[in-house]
């Protein structure tokens, strides 16, 4: 039914009941139902800081880092600032382990001259025995790290942590000649002192030591270059343990360790020489290795030693101790052999392409000041013990000894430039007048002008050759009497 016919009926009706008097009641409408409301969602609180962030880096140690900040909800900032555990930092550092090996090849990889360089190593090396110093070497490194981990810029470097790659034990099963092999890189050492050879020495370098572990009896009266700067030292230490501001942790390390140490190298430098690393060819072995009991096979300083690089072979000694937990380190002498631009921060060579062939049990004894020759000629023997050896192995020059002064060439006496001889006039004949004056020759030096002179007329019994006169007189001049 259309809604506007009923509306209008209906008001009809109820004119109609209202005009015959009867009571009609209202009805109301009936109400329209509204919509129910779409509630609105509550909005997400947005987090002020990323839950979680990673960064990769690599520290100069080369070490490769990886950084993770992980945010929880807290209380208060009164409340958190006070709590330990609201602020952390956990480190965990993972470190592979190398594995040594008696492998030629994979020695061959790294220097591929080394079987024709020692031809014994083809039949040695298989039955040579990995050191047991090895496993105690790396066990150091990995207690290092331990201890040094609160301290990121105290941790070995990567350079230093994979810087050997094998030591090995080896005989010569005929002579008995025994041989400690170790493939590693090659730091620079810069150390040692010694008046009686070298006045003056260049310590500049920020680990450089006066000292070396190898040392004799000075031979002078030279007064070691160091002395007054350790002298100094000396008095610092005690002049700042008698203060009684100094505090007690301060004052346990300069009575235990730093005063007796200066006094200690303070003596050593008036009495005694030492290597010095830019003129003498030596190596250095951690203390751990020479400190422990190894033997047959344990070094000491003195002993002779071979370096190996390319094809080249170099005779030194063990010359000096180093830390505990690195290993490959030869003087300055060696290394700018190696490679010219060495100096205390620039190391020759970083891979695991040096080979050190040390003789266990061969120094000389009294120590004394280097000797080229004789290592040249006993690391030459000590090489043939071990089965013989090809290619050069260097002959030093002593670079302490003064040069001798060249004997100066004699400059040869220049000759005497010849006197211009005068030009001969032809004697005249009898039938024809005398002739002019010759000029003077281009080559000669021009003559003062002589006085007129009258020419005389040769006579006819003149003789055809020129008068002695004549022969002794300048050019185009006449003697006159």
């Amino acid at each position: 039914m259309n809604p506007r016919f009923f509306r209008t009926a209906t008001a009809l009706s109820v004119a109609l009941l209202s005009l015959n008097g009867c009571k009609v009641e209202h009805v109301p409408e009936p109400p329209v139902a509204s919509p129910t409301p779409v509630p609105t969602p509550t909005p997400v609180p947005i987090p002020y800081v990323p839950s979680k962030s990673m960064e990769t880096a690599k520290l100069f140690s080369g070490i490769q880092v990886h950084a993770s900040v992980e945010i929880e909800s807290g209380t208060t900032a009164k409340e958190e600032r006070n709590s330990p555990s609201s602020y952390t930092l956990e480190l965990q550092l993972k470190v592979k382990v190398p594995k040594p090996h008696s492998d030629l090849q994979e020695l061959r990889k790294l220097n591929d001259n080394l079987p024709k360089l020692l031809p014994w190593l083809e039949t040695d090396l298989p039955k040579a025995r990995i050191s047991p110093f090895y496993d105690d070497f790396y066990r150091l490194k990995v207690n290092a790290l331990r201890r040094d981990l609160p301290r990121l810029d105290q941790l070995i470097s990567r350079q230093h942590f994979f810087d050997c790659e094998t030591v090995l034990e080896l005989q010569n099963p005929a002579t008995k000649r025994r041989a400690l092999l170790i493939q590693a890189s090659m730091e620079v050492d810069t150390d040692g002192s010694d008046s009686d050879r070298v006045p003056n020495v260049d310590g500049s370098s920020s680990t450089y030591q006066p000292m070396t572990s190898y040392k004799w009896t000075k031979t002078t009266a030279a007064v070691n270059p160091f002395l007054a700067s350790s002298a100094d030292r000396l008095r610092r230490y005690e002049q700042e343990f008698a203060l009684k501001t100094t505090s007690p942790d301060r004052s346990n390390s300069l009575r235990d360790d730093l005063i007796p140490e200066a006094r200690y190298v303070l003596a050593q430098l008036k009495k005694n020489s030492f290597l010095v690393a830019a003129d003498d060819p030596y190596i250095s072995l951690p203390g751990s290795l020479m400190s422990q009991d190894y033997e047959p096979y344990t070094p000491r300083i003195g002993d002779y030693c071979v370096v190996i690089y390319n094809n080249t072979l170099y005779p030194a000694i063990v010359g000096d101790a180093g830390p505990n937990y690195k290993i490959g380190e030869a003087s300055l002498r060696i290394c700018k052999e190696i490679n010219t631009l060495s100096n205390a921060n620039n190391r020759p060579v970083s891979d695991l392409k040096i080979t050190y062939i040390v003789f266990p049990d061969s120094a000389d004894k009294p120590f004394a000041a280097p000797d080229l020759d004789k290592w040249h000629a006993n690391c030459d023997k000590l090489l043939t013990e071990m089965g013989g050896y090809t290619g050069e192995l260097k002959a030093w020059e002593d670079l302490t000894k003064p040069k001798p002064t060249p004997t100066p060439t004699p400059t040869p006496t220049p000759a005497p430039s010849p006197s211009p001889s005068p030009s001969m006039t032809p004697a005249s004949s009898p039938s024809s007048p005398a002739s002019p004056p010759a000029s003077p020759s281009p080559s000669a030096s021009p003559a003062p002008s002589p006085s007129p002179v009258t020419s005389v007329t040769p006579s006819p019994s003149a003789s055809p050759s020129a008068s002695p006169a004549a022969a002794g007189s300048p050019a185009g001049v006449t003697n006159s009497h």
